[in-house]
């Protein structure tokens, strides 16, 4: 076995011995490691570790770790009654349901598991993450994630775009350059909230990371970046907002000498709209794609099935739209939004835009809560906002209905309405507690001049 198998094995079993010993925060961050890691997509894994599901035995410790230390977790809302929720558990029913239909049952069958272990991890960061110091393990955890990928792309980067971050549904550029902007985002907000040791050494790690987003040369990781960027700023609490304006053009200069003639060079496509010009790739078979993707929901308003755009495809597309070999040639969706309605129909549309609404109403809500303030949920608030709206500019080049990383984030916006609610409640505590000590001696005082008349 190699040394770095050794140190990982090492790592999983103290983590899972801690989530049962003291906390399951500790299993959900084993989770969250496993999940960049990836053992068996690595050189120190094959071979060397069982092939096994590590992530699902760290998922499965962390739910044991929740039911042992229950007791002791911090009170919060029942996760049944949250509304982001049950949105979940119909669209699985929904999934469910179409089973009996789908034009690609495999394909369906896995997309049913992946939102089945959706839910329970929506389940397990919302638990687990039952403090501000327990969001803190969890923001470090995937910042030094996003770090691991940084430092694989800065070893094997040979030019082109990198996609071999490797990782469950993160084996090409776009998925890797999301993933990683919202590395940058969760450090920011570290680095605001942080300690000094804290900021010392995310500027250690920030620069592999920004490095292995420019690697992947993705316009849709450039305009999550972007967009999320701009998000952070119009969250920041006034305290930062000038000390984060200017870290915020330092970033951007930091940015540009990074990159290279050949990323700008693809960047400056974005400009063509989709319009088709010789020789450069200016997305205009995803505009083409879009187009039909409305004429097949019309023949299908219930939804044809996981991946079923696919199938369908050739159906609608002329051959020279089409990818692929001989009888697998075929064109997928490149819009979120467009894949949940084809393939789930009007529900699948309705859960999107649920989803979209309950986000842009949760961050509100705590932004209502939080405002004035510097605390560390403050803080972290601009990197959630700016990561969510991240990936909705994504869902518009790509289709992300299987990326996980956008489950966590909403289970720690969840975790954050209830934390700021605590928050503002005992606040409010702490400013009627004056008033409380002043009554009895004014009723002690009455009763003196009562007595005394």
């Amino acid at each position: 076995m190699s040394l770095t198998g050794l140190i990982f094995l090492a790592g999983f079993l103290v983590g899972c011995l801690l989530a049962l010993a003291r906390h399951p925060i500790f299993g959900l961050m084993t989770y969250v490691a496993t999940f960049f890691l990836h053992p068996p997509s690595r050189w120190w894994g094959q071979g060397f570790l069982l092939p096994v599901r590590w992530s699902l035995i760290a998922a499965a410790v962390a739910l044991l770790a929740v039911l042992i230390h229950r007791k002791k977790l911090a009170p919060a809302p029942p996760f049944r009654q949250s509304g982001i929720a049950i949105a979940f558990f119909i669209f699985i029913a929904w999934l469910g349901v179409q089973s009996f239909w789908a034009l690609d049952p495999q394909a369906h069958s896995e997309l049913f598991s992946y939102y089945a272990k959706f839910a329970l991890a929506l389940f397990l960061f919302y638990r687990c993450i039952d403090s501000e110091q327990h969001l803190r393990y969890f923001l470090w955890t995937h910042v030094l994630g996003c770090f691991y990928f940084g430092l694989i792309a800065f070893t094997s980067y040979q030019g082109g775009r990198f996609e071999d971050f490797g990782g469950p549904g993160l084996a090409e550029a776009n998925a890797g350059a999301l993933t990683i902007v919202t590395g940058i985002l969760a450090a920011s907000a570290l680095f605001l909230g942080g300690t000094m040791r804290e900021k010392v050494g995310l500027f250690g790690v920030l620069p592999f990371i920004v490095n292995a987003l420019v690697t992947t040369i993705s316009r849709s990781g450039f305009l999550a970046a972007g967009i999320g960027g701009i998000i952070f700023n119009l969250f920041t609490p006034k305290t930062f907002r000038k000390r984060v304006r200017i870290l915020s053009a330092l970033a951007v200069v930091m940015f540009g000498i990074l990159t290279g003639p050949m990323y700008w060079e693809r960047m400056q496509s974005i400009q063509q709209l989709g319009n088709e010009v010789e020789g450069v790739d200016t997305g205009s078979g995803r505009l083409v794609i879009m187009k039909v993707q409305l004429r097949m929901f019309a023949s299908y308003p219930a939804g044809c099935g996981a991946t079923c755009t696919a199938v369908l495809s050739p159906l609608y597309l002329d051959d020279s739209h089409l990818t692929g070999e001989g009888t697998q040639r075929a064109r997928a969706s490149h819009n979120t939004f467009l894949t949940m309605l084809v393939e789930h129909g009007l529900p699948g549309a309705v859960f999107y835009v649920f989803m979209a609404w309950w986000i842009a109403r949760s961050v509100r809500t705590v932004s209502r809560r939080v405002a004035g303030q510097s605390g560390f949920i403050a803080c972290v608030l601009p990197a959630v906002a700016g990561i969510l709206g991240a990936m909705f500019v994504s869902d518009m080049f790509a289709t992300y209905a299987k990326f996980e990383v956008r489950i966590w984030f909403i289970a720690v916006l969840m975790a954050m309405l209830h934390l700021s609610a605590k928050e503002q409640q005992a606040q409010v505590e702490t400013e009627r507690a004056p008033a409380k000590r002043d009554k009895p001696p004014l009723r002690r005082a009455a009763r003196v001049r009562h007595s005394g008349s």
